[in-house]
């Protein structure tokens, strides 16, 4: 008898009971996919995987430890994926914070979770993507608020700096050092604002680069709307009393904003096709700031450097055409 084909494997960051992601994985698990919950609270994961698994729904699950504010937590995982020669048919960066504090160091603390830490998983796992494969980046409608300049690195033009309004100058194939430009986002909303920007930006560059190579695997990014969960959780006083009365009372549940995620996941009509954005499980234009080339193209050099990659180490990442 020959053997039994083998189920798609997913992988899905931040799941936990009473969020979007545990609905993804649902919707992952009754397609039939064997999905991976990477995350960074082990037992919130584990009660996700056991209401999983109380659904009596198809395919399988499993929990392994991630931390995306931990390169090196990325880099385990991903080399523990890439020694079982695991090939993903999905990858949904769902994980994100709001309201977060800045960071020991007075860096943002937005940007490292929501942007390159799911920044260096995907470099970090797309050699494992199987063809027709799914990149699906979780951002969100916020992103229209969001704003970014980055300077440095030389080149040519003037200045060589890209600047979130469209009017980008410079080359971002240059060698020196990049930097984020400009005050730091003067409260947390901006913040997150700009770490979603980051979303949309990355998705973009990501999908020039996969055409150019003629590769079959595609990315998405979606917003999955107002959507009541427990992000809300880090939010300052006094708002954060409010904005979950709010989302309790007006905002979608959990299950109506993973449509658009699993849609981009799995909808059969996406195969081969590559979307910006999407919102309400349907193509929607993005902010113009994340049209801009140049700057989605500077981003990717930033990110490469501000997760301790070469240039050379990021052109070996891709997956085989």
């Amino acid at each position: 008898m020959p053997p039994l084909p083998s189920p798609p494997v997913s992988v899905i960051t931040g799941v936990s009971p009473g969020g979007i992601g545990l609905e993804v994985a649902a919707g992952l698990r009754q397609a039939g996919h064997h999905v991976i919950l990477a995350c960074r609270n082990a037992e919130r994961c584990a009660n996700a995987a056991a209401q999983l698994d109380a659904r009596s729904l198809p395919g399988s699950a499993e929990c392994r430890s991630l931390n995306l504010d931990d390169y090196a937590s990325i880099r385990a995982f991903a080399a523990q994926l890439t020694e079982e020669q695991t090939q993903l048919a999905v990858l949904c960066n769902n994980a994100g914070v709001m309201g977060t504090p800045p960071a020991a160091d007075g860096s943002c603390g937005h940007l490292r979770p929501n942007h390159l830490g799911p920044f260096l998983l995907t470099r970090m796992l797309l050699p494992l993507l199987a063809p027709h494969a799914r990149v699906v980046n979780v951002a969100s409608e916020a992103h229209r608020r969001g704003t970014l300049s980055i300077g440095g690195g030389g080149g040519s033009g003037s200045g060589g700096s890209s600047a979130s309004s469209g009017s980008a100058a410079g080359s971002s194939g240059a060698s020196d050092t990049l930097r984020l430009e400009g005050p730091p986002p003067s409260n947390w909303y901006s913040a997150y604002a700009r770490s979603k920007l980051c979303n949309v930006l990355f998705t973009a560059e990501l999908s020039r680069q996969l055409t150019a190579r003629g590769s079959s695997i595609t990315a998405c990014s979606v917003s999955p709307g107002r959507v009541s969960t427990h992000i809300f959780a880090n939010v300052p006083w006094p708002l954060a009393t409010p904005l979950r009365w709010l989302a309790a009372a007006a905002f979608q549940t959990p299950a109506q904003g993973a449509r658009t995620v699993l849609h981009a996941a799995l909808a059969p009509e996406l195969r081969g096709r590559h979307e910006l954005y999407m919102h309400n499980q349907a193509p929607c234009a993005a902010s113009p700031a994340a049209h801009d080339p140049r700057l989605a193209e500077r981003l990717w050099a930033l990110s490469v450097q501000e997760v301790g990659m070469t240039a050379a180490q990021d052109a070996a990442l891709w997956p085989p055409q």
